[in-house]
Parts: structure tokens; sequence; C-alpha cells
């Protein structure tokens, strides 16, 4: 039974791949300006034996690793302050708010007023387009514990910061990777806004240049790549953390 749960658990991703792969042949083959899925995923391949695409891609992902630590440091740090003292909350609960209803590429005409056209405005339209959403789910999950958990730790005698730190912290973690889950994902699109609109070399910037050239194979090669990191993150990690977080509490299904 379960060698068979983990044959369908691989077969349906590939079937859907493999229907996506068929549609996108067809659509090339009924509008022959579209680049067919063999011609693009031809040009992918010979983008990544390319020394300039390498350190482009490289570099992309530095400034994501950089921008995203801030993120978790300044967004869990942020979102436990919000969530421990209520009148912190008061005053600077709707700016969390706001972070996170801003989309992260209207971000970027600030970053470059302030930076430049420089690496450290794309890491700060990241940490602008990401740190919201990790503030919020940190202070609703910390706000959010069962009141029979709190009756329990309280019946046990626990108060003041061991109550937050040994109770309130570890009830919060759920929500706190659900909001970082979301946060790569919120952060990934600032990165390549960020990019796109500065002269930093990453992927966002060869899209901008290939979209200048019309080259479209190319530009959907490197859409195709973007794609596929973005997915192969959350999937390979942050699906993995959250299930593991999941089970650990009692809350899977």
């Amino acid at each position: 039974m379960r060698e068979l749960l983990r044959r369908s658990t691989f077969l349906k991703p590939l079937q859907a791949l493999a229907l996506l792969y068929g549609l996108w042949q067809l659509t090339a083959w009924c509008v022959p300006a579209w680049p067919s899925a063999h011609d693009v995923f031809r040009v992918l391949g010979a983008d990544l034996r390319d020394p300039g695409f390498q350190h482009a891609l490289l570099g992309s992902a530095r400034r994501m690793a950089i921008g995203y630590t801030l993120v978790m440091a300044i967004g869990i740090g942020g979102g436990m302050l919000l969530g421990r003292l209520p009148l912190i909350d008061q005053v600077l609960g709707s700016v969390a708010v706001a972070l996170h209803a801003i989309p992260g590429a209207a971000w970027v005409p600030l970053s470059i007023i302030w930076f430049g056209m420089t690496e450290q405005a794309v890491i700060f339209t990241i940490l602008l387009g990401a740190a919201g959403i990790v503030m919020v789910s940190t202070d609703t999950g910390i706000r959010e514990v069962p009141p029979l958990i709190t009756r329990a730790a309280r019946t046990m005698g626990a108060f003041g910061l061991r109550y937050f730190w040994f109770v309130v912290v570890p009830a919060a973690i759920p929500k706190i990777v659900d909001g970082l889950r979301l946060a790569w994902a919120f952060g990934w699109r600032a990165l390549m806004a960020g990019e796109l609109l500065t002269s930093v070399s990453g992927l966002g910037q060869l899209l901008n240049q290939v979209a200048k050239a019309q080259q479209l194979d190319q530009l959907l090669a490197i859409m195709l790549l973007i794609a596929a990191v973005g997915i192969g993150v959350d999937a390979l990690i942050f699906k993995r953390l959250e299930h593991a977080v999941r089970v650990r509490w009692g809350l899977a299904s």
C-alpha cells in the first residue's frame, strides 16, 4: 500500500508535466511564432553551460539568500515583539499589514531612490516585499495560542518570559513556518522585480535584456528556470518543513 502511495505521489506530477509539455508542443504547432518546448529546453540547456549565465544565476541566489535571511530575522523578531507587547502592536501592527499588502515590485522605485541602481536596492526590495507576511504570521501565531494550552501552562506555574518562550513561541511555530513559506514566494518575486528594474546582474536583468532583443525562446527559457527554482525550493525545503512541523504538532490530517 505504501509503495502504491509513493508511486502515485511521483506519477501525478509527471503526468501533469507530460500534459503541459504536450499542450506546449500543440501550441507551437498551431502558432508558428511560438517556440516549441523542445527548442526552449535546448536553449535553457545551452544557457546553463554558459559562464555568464551561471554568474547571473549565482548572483540571484546569493542576493536571495541574504535578503531572505534578513526577512527571517526581522520578520520573526518583529512579529514576536508585536505579539508580546500589545501597545507596540496597536502602534505598529498596521505597518506590518501594510508591508504585506504592497507588492514587492512597488518597493523597487523607493529602493532605487535610497540605494541607487545597486545590489543593496535589490536586497532591500526583497526585505520589504516579504518581511510583512512573516511579521503578520508570527504575530497571529502568538495571539492564537489555544486556550487549553494557556490554562495548562498557567496551572503548572509558567508565567512571564518563561511562559512566552516555552509555551507561546513553540505553539506559534506552525504559523511562523506558514509565513516563512509564503515569504519565500514573495521574496523570490521581489528579487526578480528588483533585478529587472536595476542594473544588477541576475536572472531579472537577463529577462530585461532578452525582452528588449525580442528573443522569445530565450525569454521563455529564463522564465522556465525562474519558475523551476521557485517551485523546487518550495517543494524540497518549505513543503517538507511545513509537513514535518504539522506532524510534530499533531496538526496533519
